[in-house]
């Protein structure tokens, strides 16, 4: 088993199930995280996805083909763009489908989060690194070119000079210094890891389901439109939040000054 998808009340837990590869990733793999966000966000009963990755490290990225068992034969060169085409269909696919979906996401980081390892942890809403974790975009530095939105996301994250060390030169980035970049949400010790996560996990489970779906989308879109842009979408979605039971439970929660109890309608 290469993955593991279990549903824990409102919590559905993704884990990456191949420690002894450093939990490197096959396309049924990713095809199996999108198809797991994607029910998420279809399923009224789950309000938050944890991802994880099994044993020492994260992910240390996608798993690299031999080209074929037969070493007496040249494999057949594939047709012109099957490499833009295989991106698109599968890491790709995912990688927009965590950006997309109205669900929050929380993901748990140790030792690697390599490549694609590495843009599927910092999709994350919120991420959770070790001390000891260590973020690494080696595209350039093994003589091709950045995939899985890493060009998107951490010029965003940590700034362009910060994103060309990573990416133009290969840096290796520890969980402090992605912490002190703003590369990560939180970081914890090694061994703190586990209840970490939870913690997040429970808030999202307990929070308006609605509210921070509608706001996870806000500032993902907010990133690549202009100010009228925003307010419009901003005006849109306080529309639907408000017509939520969420909305109605916080604002009886306030008046009576007590904790909300929120159900994620």
């Amino acid at each position: 088993m290469s993955m593991e998808v279990v549903d824990d009340g409102a919590i559905r837990r993704v884990t990456l199930d191949r420690a002894d590869k450093r939990n490197a990733m096959t396309v049924a793999m990713f095809d199996v995280v999108t198809a797991a966000v994607e029910d998420a966000v279809a399923d009224d009963s789950v309000r938050v996805v944890a991802i994880r990755g099994r044993g020492d490290h994260f992910c240390s990225g996608a798993e690299i083909g031999t080209g074929g068992s037969n070493h007496d034969e040249q494999p057949a060169k594939p047709r012109t763009g099957h490499l833009q085409r295989s991106l698109r269909a599968s890491p790709h696919r995912m990688i927009r489908t965590l950006f997309e979906a109205e669900i929050p996401i929380v993901t748990g980081v140790q030792g690697y989060a390599a490549g694609i390892g590495a843009a599927l942890a910092l999709a994350g809403d919120h991420v959770v690194a070790t001390r000891s974790a260590r973020f690494w975009v080696p595209f350039v530095s093994r003589g091709f070119t950045p995939d899985s939105g890493t060009t998107f996301l951490l010029p965003r994250l940590i700034g362009v000079a910060r994103a060309k060390e990573m990416i133009l030169r290969g840096k290796r980035v520890d969980g402090v210094v992605a912490a002190d970049w703003g590369l990560v949400s939180q970081l914890v010790d090694d061994d703190a890891l586990d209840d970490a996560v939870e913690e997040v996990v429970q808030e999202f489970a307990h929070a308006p389901t609605v509210a921070v779906g509608l706001a996870k989308q806000l500032l993902f879109r907010g990133q690549t439109g202009d100010l009228n842009d925003a307010l419009e979408r901003e005006a849109l979605t306080e529309e639907l939040a408000v017509r939520s039971d969420d909305f109605k439970e916080g604002m009886r929660a306030f008046a009576g000054r007590r904790d909300p109890d929120y159900q994620g309608r």
